[in-house]
C-alpha cells in the first residue's frame, strides 16, 4: 500500500514538474496577483465588487506552440465580461493581448458564436519563449457568480481544462470614482439608520445587505473593500 501511495506522489510531481500552460488572475495592472481563497480550489477566487476590472494571463513554462481558449457562456455572460486591447482592423487581431514571449505571429481572436463570449489565443509558429504569452481583461458587470473556462486544444476543443471562478458583490465605490474612499464612507453615513432602504435603489447601494436599514453589518461589509478600485 505505502508503494501505491509513493508511487502516486511521485507521479504527482512528475505532471506538475512537466511543462504546461496555465492562467493567474491580477488586478488590472496585470502585476499584482490575486491569491484563491484556498489553495486546495486553486481557480476560485476572493469576492470581487461589480463594476471591478481584473486580468487573466495566461504564461507557460515551454516554449512550444500551443492554442486554446478564454470564454464564458450562456448565463455566465450575464455577470463577467471578457475584452481584449488594441483590435487591428487589418489582421482582426486583439494585438495588445499577446506578449512577445507567444512568437512570431501569434495571435487573439475573438470567439463569435452564440451564447459564448471569448477568445482564441494561438502563439506563433516560431519565436516562442517561457513566461507571460496573453492577456485578456475580465469585468464583474452584475451581481453572481461567472465561471470562465480555460480550454487547451491539446486537451479538448470543447470543453475547459478548468474554471476559474468569480463571485461578485455589490460596489461599495458608491459615487463611481473608482475608488472606494472617504466620499464613500460620507455617502454611507448620510444614511445611517434609516429604515426604508429599499429595492431597487437600497439607499444609493449603501444598504449593502440590503435589509432594509444601513447599520453596523453594512458598515463591515464597506471596509473590506476599503482603498480598493474598481478599474
Amino acid at each position: 500500500m505505502k508503494r501505491v501511495i509513493l508511487l502516486v506522489i511521485f507521479l504527482g510531481m512528475a505532471s506538475v514538474a512537466a511543462g504546461e500552460v496555465s492562467t493567474r488572475v491580477c488586478l488590472a495592472d496585470g502585476n499584482t496577483p490575486i491569491p484563491p481563497v484556498d489553495p486546495n480550489f486553486p481557480h476560485v477566487y476572493p469576492d470581487i465588487m461589480v463594476g471591478t476590472r481584473l486580468t487573466i494571463i495566461v504564461d507557460s513554462n515551454v516554449a512550444e506552440y500551443w492554442s486554446g481558449d478564454l470564454a464564458v457562456a450562456d448565463a455566465n455572460m450575464d455577470y463577467g465580461l471578457l475584452s481584449g486591447r488594441d483590435y487591428n482592423d487589418t489582421t482582426h487581431d486583439w494585438e495588445g493581448s499577446r506578449f512577445p514571449a507567444a512568437g512570431v505571429e501569434a495571435c487573439v481572436w475573438e470567439w463569435v458564436e452564440a451564447g459564448i463570449d471569448g477568445f482564441t489565443l494561438y502563439t506563433g509558429s516560431t519565436g516562442i519563449e517561457v513566461g507571460d504569452w496573453f492577456i485578456i481583461d475580465y469585468t464583474a458587470t452584475n451581481i453572481g457568480d461567472c465561471n470562465v473556462g480555460f480550454y487547451d486544444h491539446s486537451i479538448s476543443w470543447f470543453d475547459p481544462i478548468y474554471y476559474l471562478t468569480f463571485s461578485h458583490v455589490r460596489t461599495r465605490d458608491f459615487d463611481r470614482s473608482t475608488k472606494v474612499d472617504f466620499v464613500d464612507f460620507a455617502m454611507l453615513a448620510s444614511y445611517w439608520r434609516p429604515t426604508d432602504c429599499s429595492d431597487p435603489n437600497w439607499c444609493e447601494g449603501t444598504d449593502l445587505d440590503v435589509d432594509g436599514d444601513v447599520d453596523p453589518n453594512d458598515l463591515m461589509l464597506f471596509v473590506n473593500y476599503w482603498l480598493e478600485k474598481t478599474e
